[in-house]
């Protein structure tokens, strides 16, 4: 045989606009360890202050993130780079004039703005820290809790694991810039403002600290430009390291020499402009509040910012590399852990997670992609978290337990599919003239109807919720697609059922679908 060719490299490049910076990467991608930035060019911007004083970006902002994309396109041309994703993050997520904004930039460089909600926004910097501390740096000692802090001006994310399993998850959306929105300028200068705004903080993780204290953490990463920041003041010179490992000792001290960390004793000792010190000091102060909460062993300080992260997992996506998998599995551990505190029926949820899983893949050629197979299956999981508030109106509840909830991994429009596909999932179906659906796109739309069809007839196989079938096989003969199933039990109300529910599927994808007592017998 022939010498294989290499894969050729996927080239690319990620833009970001952020409250602090814009950026643009390019990269190319040969392999999840193997990542080449080619080209990375930055500029420091003061949105977020703005945003933080007007809630909007004025028409003058608005021109100069346009004249900088343009500037980023050409920059792309030069490298003959094509392919380009635009991101925007909190300073355009939680604008007042957040439409403008993007209507704007489109009109002005062709570019679609991606804007990406926080959990979001966590998860890929988390997805990178994550691969970086255990598959490469092999830093994490797999028996021990890590506790991932991603503190930014939107919010603050938690993120526990342990070895391969994520065992927490949530997002307090009160990032650096909302404390600080909280309080005017007088009240910011005043000598009692750092212990009013520990309190603040302190009362702000009340809920989470015993929760947290469960998970016998060893040592808290902290990420981003603030950690960056903070290993300075430490007095980490220069550091070119990813990561730096620091005894919670040293922190401790650093906060206890400002006898009360105002934004003013920061200009002064460390020369930075007031906006920086406004994000910087309550992020010192809740940094501290965690690890007197926690107690680790040791702190990590990560330079991995949003825009590496989203830029990694890019390649890795496309790719299609088993890690994401891995990641994915995660996510789906988390979910069953929502489900759990709504005291689910976990075996009958995990019969129409298996079954609604062999539906997605039978009908990949009837236009089911692999990504909504995935949104079936955290359907699927989440499908009944709502009869544990109340047996009336569960879709109802359902509906706002999902939206309530961060699903890591997943995006604002996918939880949106996800919560209606939950709704649906008790009664009635997909429907216009309900609020939820109709404030869908269509492409939501469609995502919603198909994945409803299929949670509906894998739910009518274990109607009873007493696993009378357990095997199932699928077979595809002229446009029907049979569900053989083995049993020797009697399963009317599950053929009732699944021959009730059938006919909305054969709606939506165009085909049949009939119940068959038996085995396949692979007749053509």
């Amino acid at each position: 045989g022939g010498i294989m060719a290499l894969p050729k490299a996927l080239r690319y490049a990620v833009l970001h606009v952020g409250s602090s910076s814009m950026s643009i990467t390019i990269l190319e991608y040969k392999g999840i360890d193997d990542v080449r930035v080619i080209d990375y060019a930055a500029r420091e911007v003061t949105f977020g202050e703005e945003l933080f004083q007007t809630s909007r970006l004025s028409f003058k902002t608005i021109e100069e993130i346009c004249h900088i994309l343009k500037g980023y396109k050409q920059l792309m041309d030069d490298y003959g780079v094509t392919r380009s994703k635009l991101y925007g993050t909190t300073v355009i997520r939680e604008a007042a004039n957040r439409r403008s904004i993007l209507d704007q930039i489109y009109i002005q460089t062709g570019m679609r703005v991606e804007v990406i909600d926080m959990p979001k926004e966590v998860y890929y910097k988390y997805a990178l820290l994550y691969y970086k501390m255990t598959h490469q740096y092999h830093l994490t000692d797999p028996t021990k809790a890590t506790l991932f802090l991603d503190i930014t001006s939107g919010g603050v994310g938690l993120t526990v694991w342990r070895g391969e399993s994520l065992l927490f998850q949530r997002n307090m959306h009160s990032g650096s810039l909302r404390v600080m929105e909280s309080f005017n300028r007088n009240q910011r200068s005043s000598i009692s403002f750092p212990r009013a705004i520990t309190e603040y903080l302190h009362r702000m993780i009340g809920p989470l600290r015993e929760e947290l204290q469960t998970f016998n953490i060893d040592s808290i990463v902290l990420s981003g430009d603030e950690a960056q920041y903070m290993t300075h003041l430490m007095g980490q010179e220069n550091n070119k390291e990813d990561i730096i490992t620091v005894e919670p000792e040293r922190f401790k001290g650093l906060i206890n020499s400002f006898d009360g960390v105002t934004a003013t004793k920061l200009m002064n000792r460390y020369k930075l402009p007031e906006y920086k010190a406004n994000i910087l000091m309550p992020t010192m102060i809740l940094f501290n509040e965690i690890i007197t909460a926690i107690g680790p062993k040791s702190l990590i300080f990560s330079s991995f910012s949003f825009s590496q992260g989203i830029s990694w997992f890019y390649g890795v996506e496309s790719e299609n590399n088993p890690f994401m998998y891995q990641l994915r599995e995660q996510n789906a551990q988390l979910a069953r852990a929502v489900a759990a505190r709504y005291h689910t029926d976990r075996i009958h949820d995990a019969e129409v997670e298996k079954f609604s899983a062999l539906f997605c893949n039978a009908l990949r050629h009837k236009g089911l992609p692999e990504r909504w197979g995935y949104l079936c299956r955290i359907a699927s999981i989440l499908c009944s978290v709502g009869k544990f508030v109340n047996l009336r109106n569960h879709g109802e509840h359902a509906y706002h337990i999902v939206m309530g909830t961060d699903i890591f991994g997943l995006s604002e429009e996918e939880k949106q599919v996800v919560a209606n596909v939950v709704y649906y999932h008790y009664k009635g179906t997909p429907n216009d003239d309900d609020a939820y659906f109709n404030a869908l796109t269509e492409l939501q739309k469609i995502q919603v109807t198909k994945l409803v069809a299929i949670i509906r007839v894998a739910c009518a196989l274990d109607a009873g919720s007493n696993q009378k079938i357990s095997d199932v096989t699928l077979e595809e003969r002229d446009n029907v697609l049979y569900v053989f199933c083995r049993t020797n039990e009697d399963i009317s109300l599950e053929w009732w059922t699944f021959n009730r529910d059938s006919e909305y599927f054969t709606e939506v994808f165009g085909m049949e679908i009939v119940l068959v007592r038996g085995e396949a017998c692979h007749v053509q």
